[in-house]
C-alpha cells in the first residue's frame, strides 16, 4: 500500500488479513472470483448497492457468501480503488457472517467459528484500507472513513479475543486501532494501543513486531508534540533496531515507519 499493489500486498499478509482468507478460500476458485466481481459491477451500473448485496447472498452456503464479501471487499480496493464499495461490502459482509453466527451458534458451533473469523479477516482489512499511513495512489479517506475503520479495527480486537486467536493476532488488532487513533489525531489514545500492541508482540517474541510498534510509538509522540524529543529518540531507536535485523520484513517496516510519518507530518 506505499507504492504498489505487490509492496501492499506484502504489508496485509504481514499485518495478518491473509491466514484468515485462507480460512475461508478454496482454491482453484479465482474464476468464479472474477465471475462474482465482474457480475457485482454490472449490478451497480444499472442498479443499487442492495441489489448487489442480494445477488451476493444468493451465491451458496454462508461460508461462500462470506468469502465473495471477503474477495470482493479486497478486488474493490486492489483493481478498482473504489473505496465507498469497499466499505459498502465489507461492512455488508461483517454484518452477514456475524448474523449467520449467531444462527449457528447452538447447532453447528465450527462454522459460527469460522464465520466469525471471516468477519474478523473483513475488519481488519476495512480498518487497514481505510488508513491513509499507507499513502496508497488512487485511495481518498474522509474523517467519516477514518471512524468507521476505526470501528472495524475494534471489532477485529473484539473478535480476536473472543476467537482466542493468540498475542500475535491481538497485537495486530492493536495496532490497527492506534493507527486509526493516530489518523484522527487522537494521539493519548493511539500511544496506549501502540504499547498495547508492543506488549502482545513481546509475548508472542516477536521481536520485528515490537520494533515496529515502538516506532509508532515515537511517532504518535512526535505528532502530538508534547514529547517529540523522546518520540523521536524511540522512532530512531525502532529503524535502528529494524536495520540490525536486516531482513525484508525488517526493511519493509522501516520504508513504512518513514512513510507513515511522512503522510502524517503534511
Amino acid at each position: 500500500m506505499i507504492i504498489s499493489v505487490d509492496i501492499g500486498m506484502c504489508m496485509v499478509a504481514m499485518l495478518g488479513i491473509i491466514f484468515s482468507v485462507q480460512m475461508v478460500a478454496g482454491q482453484g476458485d479465482d474464476t468464479e472470483r472474477l465471475m462474482v466481481f465482474e457480475e457485482v459491477k454490472k449490478i451497480l451500473k444499472v442498479n443499487d448497492t442492495y441489489k448487489a448485496i442480494e445477488y451476493i447472498n444468493s451465491q451458496g452456503e454462508p461460508q461462500v457468501v462470506a468469502k465473495r464479501y471477503l474477495e470482493l471487499a479486497m478486488d474493490f480496493y486492489w483493481k478498482e480503488k473504489a473505496l465507498s464499495e469497499v466499505i459498502n461490502f465489507a461492512e455488508a459482509g461483517i454484518h452477514y457472517c456475524l448474523i449467520k453466527a449467531q444462527e449457528y451458534s447452538k447447532d453447528e458451533a465450527e462454522t459460527a467459528v469460522k464465520l466469525k473469523g471471516t468477519a474478523m479477516a473483513l475488519s481488519y482489512n476495512l480498518a487497514s484500507f481505510t488508513w491513509p499511513g499507507w499513502n496508497e495512489k488512487g485511495i481518498v479517506i474522509s474523517e467519516s472513513d477514518l471512524i468507521v475503520g476505526l470501528d472495524a479495527a475494534r471489532l477485529n480486537l473484539r473478535l480476536a479475543t473472543e476467537l482466542k486467536k493468540g498475542p500475535t493476532a491481538i497485537s495486530v488488532s492493536h495496532w490497527a486501532i492506534g493507527a486509526q487513533y493516530m489518523a484522527l489525531g487522537k494521539y493519548d489514545e493511539a500511544i496506549t494501543a501502540f504499547t498495547a500492541a508492543k506488549e502482545k508482540a513481546g509475548e508472542a517474541k516477536d521481536n520485528l513486531s515490537e520494533l515496529m510498534n515502538l516506532g509508532y510509538i515515537g511517532m504518535a509522540k512526535i505528532l502530538e508534540g508534547s514529547e517529540k524529543d523522546e518520540g523521536q529518540k524511540q522512532f530512531d531507536e525502532a529503524i535502528k533496531g529494524l536495520k540490525k535485523q536486516n531482513t525484508e520484513d525488517a526493511n519493509f517496516y522501516i520504508e513504512q515507519l518513514k512513510v507513515a510519518l511522512e503522510v502524517f507530518s503534511k
